[in-house]
């Protein structure tokens, strides 16, 4: 049984990372945020050449989160270890299958498809791996796994800029404040996408791009941080709070 000091070391190295399942990978159908729905929620990230890393990351990290998920739910009973073996094995296989079919893709031979409605966890129950009841159950022990990650990051990140006198402790919390508030948002984001096909999450995140805003810019522009602090922050935070700049 591994411990969970033991699962957090897996992952520190894997933080800034993640995992593309839809498109380029498989579709996990958990999510935050509208543009955590590109990454996470579908997940479909787009590669090119500016992002390969990012995505190979991406893909580590969401194999880090999963494995340390399945292995959880092993150790409290809710699924058995041939269940989570199938798991671990199916994703990999998926993953790899859909990374062939983005160097095809990048050869001119292009294979589009909407897409099942509910990514990876409802795969796995059409599939007969999982029964829908333990799916969803994984299905929100991921979605909690996350936002652990992603707020230890957080707190991480903003304690070293305090230590630095970069900023202060309450420009921290009020940093620390908007992005959960984002996390929040998202959260109902991701129950509204849950049953959504490939085809309709795309459709639903660009609408919703249509309205986000960027959270550093706006803490910029009423005054809490300065224009250097925001900088700092987007440095040490690359993919928390950000979106883009409305004028």
């Amino acid at each position: 049984m591994k411990s969970i000091s033991l699962k957090m070391k897996i992952l520190s190295g894997l933080l800034s990372a993640g995992i593309a399942f839809s498109g380029t990978s498989v579709a996990f159908a958990t999510g935050n945020n509208s543009e955590n729905a590109k990454g996470a929620t579908s997940i479909n990230f787009k590669h090119s050449e500016s992002n390969k890393k990012a995505a190979k990351e991406h893909r580590a990290k969401m194999e880090a989160t999963l494995q340390i998920v399945v292995r959880e739910s092993e150790n409290s009973n809710i699924i058995t270890k041939a269940e989570g073996d199938k798991v671990l094995e199916y994703v990999k296989v998926k993953s790899d299958e859909n990374q062939m079919n983005h160097k095809k893709n990048k050869e001119g031979k292009k294979e589009k498809c909407d897409g099942e409605k509910g990514g990876l966890f409802n795969d796995l129950v059409t599939e007969g791996i999982l029964t829908k009841g333990k799916a969803e159950v994984l299905r929100e022990k991921m979605y909690v796994k996350r936002t652990e990650i992603k707020t230890a990051e957080i707190r991480t990140g903003l304690q070293g800029l305090v230590d630095d006198k970069v900023i202060t402790t309450e420009q921290s919390n009020k940093v620390q404040a908007i992005i959960m508030t984002r996390q929040t948002q998202g959260k109902e984001n991701y129950k509204k996408m849950q049953n959504m096909s490939e085809k309709e999450k795309q459709e639903y995140v660009k609408k919703m791009d249509g309205t986000k805003v960027n959270s550093m810019k706006a803490l910029v522009d009423n005054g809490t941080i300065t224009k250097d602090q925001e900088a700092k922050i987007q440095q040490v935070l690359p993919q928390h709070g950000h979106g883009h700049h409305h004028k």
